[in-house]
């Protein structure tokens, strides 16, 4: 397949590099320090299984837009949720007067960003995805470090018989690397599933500066994670998503068996970046309001760790 990942951070280059070593075109799409040093040198990626190590194709968002798309097959999104809507936009100019499109799998933090997509490019094309059981981070220019049994969970929001056959050709694609790919017909609760993990988890690791094992077997941490993880769950039911309070419960336990890892955005944290707080937190507060109460542990958890954030970043 030709393929174009946008966004060369833990989890695009990790799924960049495996295909692109099965001999897949793979045209990444990188910016700043990343770009320039990608320009001149390998990109590697190492994890306790394997290591790759590769010249890549990269170019900027500018430059992409100038190419000619015809012969992409699908396009991979993983940048920072808060980039989606800017991403969306420059790509429906890019495809605009086409009925020839590639298509586009999100595979970002975040339930909306499959939604975001559809309102700029044809519903249809748009993907949902997400990764589980994978910690993938930059440690420095052109080094992933990545760990775990990788889980890939595709599924378009709008099936139809022609996306359908795209998937299972992705799928069989995927497969030939060392991750499993699973399919699904209900990918926003997916999607769901996987923020009532990251609520738990994400904002609480970055304010305490703690690995999620950490805290989720913590007697009183513990109780703190399950709190985040149950609120989420009661935001998703806002959209009658039908996720039961045992699923909250054995992913709840799930987790503490999981390799204790170190979210994205305590990575970001460490290194001054944004941090998605608004599309995991915020978002489970927002739907929490829709039904008309309150999610006392998110917010609290998420306001406290934007304060301090905040004052460091201008201090």
């Amino acid at each position: 397949m030709n393929i174009v990942v946008i966004g060369v951070g833990g989890i695009g280059s990790f799924y960049g590099l495996l295909l692109q070593e099965k001999k897949h075109h793979v045209q990444f799409v990188s910016r700043g320090k990343t770009l320039e040093y990608l320009e001149n040198n390998t990109l590697l990626l190492s994890h306790p299984k394997y290591k790759i190590e590769e010249k890549v194709n990269v170019c900027s968002m500018q430059e992409l837009i100038q190419k000619d798309f015809s012969n992409i097959d699908v396009i991979f999104l993983t940048t920072k949720s808060m980039s989606t809507q800017k991403i969306a936009i420059e790509l429906s100019s890019w495809f605009q007067n086409s009925n020839n499109i590639p298509y586009i799998v999100s595979l970002q933090n975040g339930v909306e960003n499959e939604n975001i997509l559809a309102k700029h490019i044809k519903k249809e094309f748009v993907i949902g995805g997400l990764t589980r059981l994978i910690a993938a981070h930059i440690i420095k220019p052109g080094l992933v470090e990545a760990q775990g049994e990788v889980e890939t969970i595709l599924g378009a929001l709008f099936p139809n018989k022609e996306n359908e056959v795209f998937l299972n050709s992705l799928k069989t694609m995927l497969d030939a690397t060392p991750t499993k790919t699973i399919l699904s017909k209900n990918i926003l609760k997916e999607l769901w599933l996987k923020l009532i993990i990251n609520n738990g988890v994400s904002a609480s690791c970055a304010l305490l500066e703690e690995k999620s094992g950490v805290l989720i077997n913590n007697t009183k941490t513990s109780k703190l994670v399950y709190g985040l993880m149950k609120e989420a769950a009661l935001a998703s039911n806002a959209l009658a998503l039908g996720i039961k309070q045992k699923e909250v419960d054995d992913m709840f336990e799930l987790m503490k068996k999981f390799d204790s890892i170190k979210p994205s955005m305590w990575i970001d944290k460490n290194n001054n970046k944004d941090l998605e707080l608004e599309e995991i937190c915020g978002t489970v507060i927002k739907y929490c309001e829709i039904q008309g109460f309150d999610a006392p542990y998110t917010r609290s958890i998420s306001s406290v760790l934007e304060f301090l954030y905040e004052k460091s970043r201008v201090e």
